[in-house]
């Protein structure tokens, strides 16, 4: 058997990255069957990982940690593992087994080291993630300004890899933020915040954006401009980011309090 090609690890990977975990589970597993460099198998496992926590596959996640202690450097797979299985867990809206992954990585110390800064910043990423969906507002916010006072600039990412992660990082930095400030009632902060991610951002952020400015508006009462920015969603649907049943909820809700302040205004 021909061991994979870089094109077949990184079309797996893109699938990964829309959502079609099921699909690059299974490119991923056969990948691994003719796989025999150290390096690719590596690769390979952690991408495993990234689906197979998404999927609560934990006797393959169990697989994957244990082939990855067989392969150099055990810690740092360990360690990384951990994050993996962290940011999971924060999309399956359990934060707090999340937190406990994130405080016993960071526990370690392992990650001071200069080389891991970008594995730093995800975690403090991921800790703010988590205690926003605790409704730790502003914990939340305190750890993602932590993030991304890591890289605030350009000139503080040193490569182009780092530079790519940080871009896309920071679209989540701040959608986190403005879900923060939702909570914290703080609209117009949050709707702004939004927007800049909106403005910049394609498929998923931008989606996940235009719900956040809508959420801003709706809980100003101000449901005209909710509605609109709802509508537009429903016509960006499907998408993994975002729940149907929920926009359409949102559309109805809005279209209520908008009759209701009609008929209020009508003279009787």
């Amino acid at each position: 058997m021909l061991p994979p090609t870089l094109e077949e690890i990184e079309s797996a990977e893109q699938l990964r990255s829309q959502g079609e975990f099921t699909t690059a589970l299974a490119l991923t597993q056969n990948m691994l069957t003719r796989a025999e460099d150290e390096g690719t198998r590596m690769r390979l496992l952690f991408d495993l990982l990234y689906c197979s926590t998404r999927l609560s596959e934990d006797s393959i996640t169990e697989s994957a940690c244990l082939e990855l202690e067989k392969l150099p450097q055990p810690e740092f797979s360990r360690a990384l593992a951990n994050s993996i299985r962290a940011n999971s867990e924060i999309d399956l809206y359990r934060p707090e087994k999340a937190l406990a992954l994130i405080d016993m990585n960071l526990e370690t110390g392992y990650f001071e080291r200069e080389d891991f800064r970008i594995h730093k910043y995800d975690l403090f990423h991921f800790k703010g993630r988590a205690l926003a969906r605790m409704w730790r507002w502003d914990e939340a916010i305190e750890w993602l300004d932590k993030a991304h006072a890591m890289y605030p600039s350009e000139a503080d990412i040193p490569d182009e890899d780092t530079r790519r992660h940080v871009h896309w990082a920071e679209e989540g930095i701040l959608l986190n933020k403005a879900f923060c400030f939702i909570g914290l009632r703080r609209f117009d902060e949050a709707f702004e915040m939004s927007r800049r991610v909106y403005e910049k951002a394609e498929g998923w952020g931008k989606t996940q954006a235009m719900q956040q400015m809508a959420d801003s508006r709706l809980w100003q009462g101000r449901a005209s401009e909710a509605l609109a920015l709802y509508i537009d969603i429903q016509k960006r649907l499907p998408d993994s980011s975002i729940s149907d049943e929920c926009i359409r909820d949102r559309i109805v809700q809005c279209t209520d309090y908008i009759e209701k302040c009609r008929a209020k205004s009508k003279p009787s």
